[in-house]
């Protein structure tokens, strides 16, 4: 999933549904991945992520505050679970596969994303920056340096603002990346 150090990926968040209806959390997460999303974020229990899974057009991600429910969203078929990053750091390597799920640790502190990027990098898991709870222009500004700092996945709300980010920072990666020698420059 996170194969190319200059792809940056896209995870809307499904809202809990009014009912708590199967139905609507599936008809959100077509609709999430039409306004471009790469991933969908169904972090809404075990019981809607079958639905949203079974619907959706894209991966399934759930954000979990613990490696059991990272397992559980795992089992419930989520392609990818978002943890804390104390969570990677007080594992082991063993019990960080035994989940089961692919991980990525995830933060909403702009000032902690260099951290957990670290631990990451150390767990051999990527870094996700989710801005879910940022104003509009904090959200904006906060992501690109996430990305900057090495986070290639963004959580959010709006998915369109935080797709033109992820595609301004991409192109901007790729551009730092060091050619071949052999390769021309466009």
């Amino acid at each position: 999933m996170f194969d190319d150090d200059d792809r940056v990926l896209v995870a809307g968040v499904v809202p809990p549904p009014r009912f708590g209806r199967e139905n609507e959390v599936a008809a959100t997460a077509r609709a999430v991945a039409a306004a471009g999303a790469d991933l969908v974020d169904v972090s809404l229990g075990p019981r809607l992520v079958g639905p949203a899974v079974g619907a959706a057009t894209v991966p399934v991600v759930v954000t979990a505050t613990s490696l059991d429910a990272a397992a559980a969203a795992g089992r419930a078929g989520a392609a990818l679970a978002l943890v804390p990053p104390d969570a990677i750091d007080a594992a082991t390597a063993a019990e960080l596969r035994e989940v089961g799920v692919p991980l990525a640790a995830v933060v909403s502190d702009p000032g902690a994303v260099a951290g957990a990027v670290a631990v990451a990098a150390a767990a051999g898991v990527a870094t996700a920056f989710d801005s879910t709870r940022l104003p509009v222009g904090d959200a904006l500004a906060a992501e690109s340096l996430a990305v900057a700092d090495g986070c290639r996945l963004l959580r959010t709300a709006d998915v369109r603002r935080s797709r033109r980010v992820a595609a301004v920072l991409g192109a901007v990666l790729a551009a730092r990346r060091p050619r071949d020698a052999g390769q021309d420059r466009p």
